[in-house]
């Protein structure tokens, strides 16, 4: 098997790398920053026997869909139709807090990071973030900030969200598209979106 990933805002490769690899032990992984450039990367490699977005990545993906199955079947952990609370799409965060955020990071990355870090629950030791480049970092968050995509989801994706997402709403993005699947005591944190991934895909 063989498995494109687009990755979240702010999250380097090697952590999430190794939360793949033991997903998928057997697999073959493409891994691609949620930058400018992704989309080309991601066509270079294809086809896959899956393209997975997580968090920014989904929003990306959703950004870039095509109905032609030319990057093989795509699910979403994490799903974003649009991030900002303003638009009413699952979104947990103001766009006032996407600016003081952006802000933050140009003046002090790696502090603003680590409290993001916190704040969304994911484990990311500093030593690993300390390699993303700040101008990366603000155009993810202009992405956040403005990009959005109607619902539903494309036929035949598939999504799981966090029950306990802090970011995003799992029971509001089931309710505008029922694809949506809500793993239970799972949050942000890509670990049980993983598994329940892995859980259909080992079984197709």
């Amino acid at each position: 098997m063989k498995i494109a990933w687009i990755l979240g805002w702010a999250v380097p490769e090697p952590w999430f790398a190794a939360l793949a690899r033991a997903a998928f032990p057997r697999a073959a992984h493409v891994f691609v920053a949620a930058a400018p450039g992704a989309l080309g990367k991601l066509e270079t490699g294809a086809p896959f026997d899956w393209v997975v977005g997580y968090s920014l990545g989904t929003l990306l993906l959703l950004g870039w869909a095509t109905s032609d199955g030319r990057w093989g079947r795509v699910a979403l952990l994490a799903p974003i139709f649009a991030f900002p609370r303003e638009a009413d799409l699952g979104g947990r965060i103001f766009r006032a807090q996407l600016r003081l955020l952006g802000r933050q990071v140009s003046r002090d990355p790696q502090a603003s990071l680590a409290d993001f870090y916190q704040r969304a629950g994911l484990d990311v030791p500093g030593n690993a973030a300390a390699a993303l480049p700040v101008d990366q970092l603000l155009w993810g968050l202009e992405r956040l900030e403005h990009d959005a995509v109607q619902p539903p989801l494309p036929a035949g994706w598939r999504a799981w969200c966090g029950a306990d997402d802090a970011l995003l709403d799992a029971t509001r993005l089931q309710a505008i598209d029922p694809a949506v699947t809500i793993v239970a005591g799972a949050t942000h944190h890509p670990g049980a979106l993983l598994r329940a991934f892995a859980g259909e895909a080992g079984a197709t």
